[in-house]
Parts: structure tokens; sequence; C-alpha cells
């Protein structure tokens, strides 16, 4: 991409589309999730923007049906909420993490079973919680990204984890 493309990309005013056309900047390079490969802002924007747009196409029950590579119980993904200042998505995801009783079920069929075994006004509960902070989400992530504006044209001027890729085959 070119310095005045990437200039117009992180000049994006609505945060929305900015969070959006960084996410999918990023998923050009990386096609799979692996958190282990990702630089700390790749991380934060891909699983934030990402585990959003799974929770809003289906619940949390979507995500659990699913797993990040590298982020076993979505501990990371949690966090990412967190660090953006998304404290009610953060405090919805901890919930929900929640009505595991502490122990994530690494098998998916047991997961959904547990999650399932929940009452459904509970769960909706959690995820009303989490739906009503999207301005907020959507606002703390553009800003992250806003603040750490140089490192971004950084990041998004190459791909930013080939290298890290490269040298897990040769370790």
């Amino acid at each position: 991409m070119k310095p005045a493309d990437l200039d117009a990309l992180l000049s994006i005013a609505d945060d929305s589309k900015l969070c959006d056309a960084v996410f999918c900047r990023f998923a050009d390079f990386n096609k799979q999730i692996d958190v282990d490969s990702y630089t700390e802002e790749e991380r934060i924007v891909t699983l934030v923007w990402h585990a959003a747009g799974i929770i809003g196409n289906g619940g949390f029950q979507y995500l659990f049906e699913g797993e990040f590579t590298g982020d076993p119980g979505f501990v990371y993904a949690a966090a990412a909420f967190k660090t953006i200042g998304a404290s009610e998505s953060y405090a919805a995801f901890q919930r929900a993490l929640s009505l595991f009783g502490g122990h994530y079920p690494a098998d998916r069929e047991q997961r959904i079973e547990a999650y399932l075994r929940v009452p459904k006004d509970q769960r909706d509960a959690i995820e009303k919680q989490f739906y009503d902070d999207e301005k907020s989400m959507h606002s703390g992530l553009a800003r992250y990204i806003r603040g750490r504006r140089e490192r971004f044209h950084q990041l998004l001027s190459s791909p930013p984890s080939t290298w890290k890729r490269l040298r897990r085959f040769f370790r």
C-alpha cells in the first residue's frame, strides 16, 4: 500500500469504518487467526473486530462454537476489549466466560452443551450488555488505532507478521 493510501486509510473519520478498514488490511495478511504470530496491535484489532463480528452474528454461542488459534478460552480476546476501554463489552465477555464455572471446556461439543444449559434469559442479558456497548467498542478501538498512528502506518505498509511466521519454521 502506498504511503498516501495508508494516510487516507488511517484518516477515516468514521470509527466503525476505520476499524473495519484496518481489520480487513490485517486479514489480507493473515488468512487465519493465529494469536501467537501477531504483534500486539494486530492482536488487539483482530480479536476485538473478529470476536465482535461473530458475537454480533449469533451471540456468544457462535463464538464458543469455534476458537482462535493461540487463544484457548478467549483470554486474549477478552483482554483486548479491556485494553481499548470497552468496559461493558469486557464485562459481558467475562460474564459469558464465567458461565463455565472457571473451567472452559476444550472440547467444542462439551462447551456448547455447557453454554446451552444456562437459562436463555441469562445468556440474552449477557449478549444485550455486549450489544449495548457497540458504540463504545467502536470508538475505543478507533481511539486505540489513532493513538498509535505511526505504528499502524508501519504495520500496514507491509505484512507485519511475515518474519514471525518464517521464524517459526526455522526453530
